[in-house]
């Protein structure tokens, strides 16, 4: 899934997790999937982060899967802070979205309360940069996806809306 540089990584492992994490999923077990893209993660935290953080996000999404948002919210942390230590959210709009993601994720998995709890941490991150997440407009932003009808977030990052369920881009305005 990940491709770059991880010295010191075992690729093989990694290709063996990939293969056994994807079976997982196709079975239904999304916590065994979560256990093999956090085993993952921290094949890379030493060595490259963006990748670290990439895995900690699958974990984060099989979590929710999984019905467990309090170990989804570990993988969102953990993203967050090594991003954060690393210094890619002050650098990189990309690491911004894709934890702004999570906290749409959260919102369409039904954990409200968390996903603001999380958009509270990163736009106070945020704020020391002088940034922060926009809020959508609930007037120019369906709550439906118009392609799947999954339930869609109530805050965006830019003027679009990317359905964390089918992938489809709505534009606000």
């Amino acid at each position: 899934m990940f491709k770059g540089i991880g010295k010191g990584v075992n690729k093989r492992k990694i290709e063996a997790l990939e293969e056994e994490a994807s079976k997982f999923q196709s079975h239904g077990q999304y916590a065994e999937a979560a256990g093999n893209y956090e085993q993952m993660a921290a094949a890379y935290l030493d060595s490259n982060t963006l990748i670290y953080a990439g895995y900690c996000h699958e974990a984060f999404r099989m979590w929710l899967k999984a019905k467990n948002a309090d170990r989804a919210l570990v993988r969102a942390h953990a993203a967050f802070h090594v991003l954060d230590d690393t210094g890619w959210l002050k650098r990189s709009m990309e690491e911004v979205l894709d934890l702004k993601l999570m906290i749409d994720e959260l919102r369409a998995a039904g954990y409200n309360d968390e996903a603001e709890a999380f958009a509270g941490e990163l736009n106070k991150k945020l704020g020391e940069f002088g940034l922060m997440l926009k809020p959508t407009s609930a007037d120019h932003v369906p709550t439906v996806c118009p392609s799947c009808g999954a339930p869609l977030p109530r805050s965006m990052a830019g003027d679009e809306l990317k359905c964390p369920f089918c992938g489809y881009v709505i534009q606000a305005g």
